[in-house]
């Protein structure tokens, strides 16, 4: 989110290159902005939380999320169509439920969706590759329809060498090292040892 509002990555770069560009890198501010969260969950409620802490106003949608959940958290609850409509940010935290089954997720954030959506509206993916429709996000990228992707997933893990994500300037792309820590990977391992511990 914060590499999108404010492009890190580009600046990072555009520095490495020896150039000192103020002007065409200074992004915008969350405050005041408003965040659609697909999926209320464990990690999308902790996103919630850090967008209030910037001031940004958000928007829920959950199949599963109630009043009294959406309250104690400081969120409203809205339909898909109308965080489609009405955020300047998406971030996706569903699992992905394949076409065809009962609350599918699979390829929901498409074509379609993207023209519900504010023009230059950013997304971000820590979910699930296949969510977000990889073909129209890119033409949605490259028509300004989507001002910017951020993602640390792809629906090919690791990525052929013509991914139409990688190359993108407007997408950031991570290689799915979002809960990837020296600390986490060593509660992991702890976690890991205590449940085969319990387990005997």
């Amino acid at each position: 989110l914060l590499s999108l509002a404010r492009p890190v990555p580009e600046a990072v770069q555009s520095m490495r290159e020896g150039k000192w560009d103020r002007k065409t890198l200074s992004g915008t501010e969350l405050f005041g902005k408003t965040l659609g969260v697909l999926g209320l969950g464990r990690i999308g409620a902790e996103v919630a939380k850090r967008a209030l802490a910037f001031g940004m106003k958000v928007l829920a949608y959950d199949p599963y999320l109630t009043e009294a959940r959406a309250k104690a958290l400081g969120v409203s609850i809205a339909t898909l169509d109308e965080v489609f409509a009405l955020s300047d940010y998406i971030t996706v935290h569903m699992p992905l439920i394949e076409k065809g089954k009962q609350g599918a997720t699979e390829g929901m954030v498409d074509e379609a969706a993207f023209a519900k959506m504010k023009k230059g509206v950013l997304i971000l993916n820590c979910a699930r590759g296949e969510i977000v429709h990889t073909d129209d996000i890119a033409a949605a990228l490259k028509s300004g329809q989507v001002g910017g992707y951020g993602t640390d997933v792809l629906d090919e893990e690791p990525p052929r060498a013509d991914h139409p994500l990688t190359k993108l300037p407007n997408c950031v792309v991570t290689p799915h090292i979002g809960s990837r820590t020296a600390e986490s990977v060593q509660r992991q391992a702890v976690a890991a040892v205590t449940n085969l511990i319990r387990a005997m």
